[in-house]
């Protein structure tokens, strides 16, 4: 039976909080593909195939600009199998010192044991510059 996506999800936002690139690459699966909203700031929007692409082009280059959490505040099982987590980024922008708190919706996929897709669609004009 295959392992359930929340808790897996769960343990995503885990290792996004800590850095933990390992524990990223062995959930996401072989062939992730995650999208971000288009119009995040500094062109970090977009299509990545791949975690290492997806940790090194979106997560981390966020991370190096901003201070944010996510706070998902609604976990919303689809009838397709997928995970809808609803949520706030909240957080700085590290040299501005400008305000987050942005709206998000994250729309999760299941692979074999990982997670195999990710739309990240969040509330652009939100991200302080």
């Amino acid at each position: 039976m295959p392992e359930p996506l929340r808790p897996l999800v769960e343990r995503v936002y885990t290792a996004l909080a800590a850095g933990d690139a390992a524990t990223l690459d062995e959930l996401l699966g072989e062939g992730f593909v995650g999208e971000v909203s288009d119009g995040m700031p500094y062109g970090l929007g977009g299509r990545r195939e791949g975690s290492v692409a997806m940790r090194e082009q979106t997560w981390w280059p966020i991370g190096r600009r901003y201070r944010v959490r996510p706070e998902p505040q609604e976990w919303i099982d689809c009838a397709d199998g997928r995970l809808l987590v609803l949520g706030r980024y909240r957080g700085a922008h590290r040299e501005s010192g400008g305000e987050v708190d942005a709206a998000f919706a994250h729309l999760w996929t299941a692979g074999d044991g990982t997670v195999a897709h990710l739309v990240q669609i969040t509330d652009t004009a939100r991200w302080a510059t």
